[in-house]
């Protein structure tokens, strides 16, 4: 897997996790990112919250159900952020400009699906970035480490 295109001042490796393309098998990666953080359960909940949602969408859409595929994910921590990296060999498509808005003042019932969950991601980290290099795409979160 590509790193960030930036640099992180002493970045250390917590987690590498090869997800197959399955839905049952993100409960893993959860328990997985849980015992890489244990001091830190805030950063774990909300790098869970970002994975699961932006695993789901991957194996749903990105890969079409293809259960012989697998995201390679990776958490990084340095002096200051979290990073999250997703890897996977979908086509190409950035979530964060291409998911659509959702429409938050609408009532529940009447509101389309689609775009809460990416909506949710960008809220929850403090940097969001998609990009494609012609083997896959490659998305980089970043939470920073403030408490």
């Amino acid at each position: 897997m590509d790193s960030a295109p930036f640099i992180l001042k002493n970045k250390r490796l917590l987690l590498e996790y090869d997800l197959p393309s399955q839905l049952d098998e993100i409960a893993h990666l959860s328990s997985a990112v849980e015992r890489s953080l244990p001091e830190r359960p805030d950063l774990a909940f909300a790098a869970n919250l970002c994975l699961e949602e932006l695993a789901t969408n991957t194996i749903q859409h990105g890969l079409q159900g293809a259960q012989d595929r697998r995201i390679h994910v990776r958490l990084s921590i340095s002096d200051e952020w979290l990073e999250i990296l997703l890897k996977d060999d979908a086509p190409p498509f950035d979530p964060f400009s291409e998911a659509p808005a959702p429409e938050l003042e609408a009532d529940v019932d009447a509101r389309p699906i689609g775009g809460l969950g990416v909506h949710l991601v960008k809220t929850m980290m403090d940097d969001v970035r998609a990009y494609y290099d012609g083997s896959g795409n490659l998305i980089v979160l970043l939470k920073t480490l403030r408490q």
